[in-house]
């Protein structure tokens, strides 16, 4: 049978067993761990992370390349999903284990699917994926780079983020136009009290929008008149900047500004 890489499902496979023997060594899989992979595809990840894990389960959307990991795969250990990984609910798969994450993420959906793993984050105990080398490079920005924004600081937020190599086109099949990379996540044990997450996000989301703008400028958008003016006064009296930029704030300081807002 003839299978065909789809480019509206973004498929491309990586063909290096030492990079994925590489991944698989960064991602410290052992016996006892279970595993979720995205992505399986042509199976190259797979078969690594079977040899060293308890419990595989791998997510495939697209219905021939299941077929084809069904006919490959005999071992127990590998349970296969024909299912959109943006659709699953996560809860159906997951134990009382923690969950490690491995995946090949295609490249139009990452930030999606990372978002989604933000949103589940109390379910893994790591999280190590290939995604496009500029995407990693924006995950890791800090404050008053040009790539920082909204996906950093939420990764940022919850996990510890690494950077851990780069893989060039040619090892891919379809060859991809760009250089990917492998990240890793790992959970932090604590992170910064909010007493509301949701305007804290809110804020961060809407500022970013207008990312050129003073932060006194798109706050007044934001705001009613009344509680705008409340802000103005606030902010003078805390010594906060409303002349900066969102791309020049720290979490912890768009922490207080929320705390203000609030």
């Amino acid at each position: 049978m003839v299978r065909y890489y789809k480019k509206s499902l973004g498929q491309h496979f990586l063909i290096d067993k030492n990079i994925a023997k590489k991944i698989i060594k960064y991602a410290r899989i052992s016996e006892n761990d279970i595993v979720w992979e995205i992505g399986p595809g042509s199976g190259i990840l797979t078969e690594q992370i079977i040899k060293n894990c308890n419990k595989l389960i791998a997510f495939e959307i697209d219905k021939q390349w299941f077929d084809f990991l069904k006919d490959k795969f005999t071992d127990p250990k590998l349970h296969l999903i024909n299912q959109d990984i943006l659709k699953v609910n996560f809860t159906n798969y997951a134990k009382h284990e923690k969950v490690k994450v491995v995946a090949n993420l295609p490249y139009h959906i990452t930030s999606p699917v990372i978002f989604k793993l933000i949103e589940n984050r109390e379910l893994f105990s790591s999280i190590t994926i290939m995604i496009q080398d500029e995407v990693a490079d924006r995950i890791i920005a800090k404050p008053g780079c040009k790539d920082y924004g909204r996906l950093p600081i939420k990764v940022q937020f919850y996990f510890e983020v690494k950077k851990l190599f780069t893989i060039p086109p040619h090892l891919f099949k379809p060859k991809p136009k760009v250089t990917s990379a492998v990240i890793q996540l790992i959970p932090k044990d604590e992170i910064p009290k909010i007493k509301n997450d949701e305007l804290l996000w809110n804020i961060i989301d809407y500022t970013f929008q207008h990312r050129r703008k003073m932060l006194r400028t798109s706050l007044r958008t934001y705001l009613d008149k009344q509680d705008y003016q409340v802000l103005i006064e606030n902010s003078t009296k805390s010594q906060i900047d409303l002349s900066r930029r969102p791309e020049e704030l720290g979490i912890e300081e768009f922490i207080f500004l929320t705390e203000l807002v609030r």
